[in-house]
């Protein structure tokens, strides 16, 4: 009687375990957190390996870079661009010295030197030249006083820092000077050069040569560092 019971496709009774579960259709996934296939040979074998928890519904989990493949690894920079420098935010691409993720490379109290040497000898070829005329004399000041703080503007270097592959750029982040950053960079400059007299002056200039970022006192006053450029 028990027999008639029995409904079909049922495990017989008294017997527990020892029917096999139905196998899964074709080509069905095992249900997540299934960690590896069946052994080879088992009823019921999954007609596919194990996916990994990421390809369950529901992930990849918020946040995950929509660009697909790995996270970038911790402490690394976000999509599009360099890193914060550091001494401020990133204004486009970082100008050469300033190292990716290093630093600046400052120039130091001598190198400096060296680049001051040879404007004063190009500075002096050009005093020869303007005292010959005599639109030359009138000029003569304002191309002394000008020389350093529009090249500075213009090209972030004088002739003689350029021949150093030295470059002035912003202390904060590295960019170009603009106009007033040169001339107040420039006034400061010879007010140095006139307190050389009395010997004060000049300790503006060593400055650079124990200051951390090699700033002289014009470096300061102006929000200007002096790096290298290779």
């Amino acid at each position: 009687m028990a027999d008639d019971q029995q409904q079909s496709g049922q495990p017989p009774a008294g017997a527990p375990g020892s029917w096999p579960p139905p196998p899964p259709q074709p080509g069905a996934y095992p249900p997540p957190g299934f960690a590896s296939p069946p052994p080879t040979g088992a009823p019921g074998g999954w007609a596919q390996q194990a996916q990994p928890e990421w390809s369950q519904p529901g992930y990849p989990p918020p946040g995950y870079p929509p660009q697909g493949g790995y996270p970038p690894p911790p402490g690394y920079p976000p999509q599009g661009g360099y890193p914060p420098m550091p001494y401020g935010q990133p204004v486009g691409y970082p100008p050469p010295g300033y190292g990716y993720g290093y630093g600046p490379s400052y120039a130091g109290f001598w190198i400096r030197l060296v680049a001051t040497i040879i404007d004063g000898f190009i500075l002096a070829a050009i005093a020869v030249v303007c005292i010959i005329t005599v639109v030359g004399i009138i000029a003569l000041p304002f191309v002394f006083l000008g020389y350093m703080p529009f090249l500075w503007w213009k090209r972030g270097a004088t002739f003689g820092q350029s021949a150093l592959n030295l470059r002035v750029v912003r202390a904060i982040d590295g960019g170009p000077i603009d106009g007033g950053m040169a001339c107040i960079r420039a006034v400061i400059y010879w007010l140095e050069n006139l307190g050389g007299y009395i010997l004060i002056g000049y300790l503006g200039f060593i400055w650079a040569a124990f200051e951390p970022r090699k700033r002289a006192w014009h470096d300061m006053a102006a929000g200007t560092v002096v790096i290298h450029t290779n």
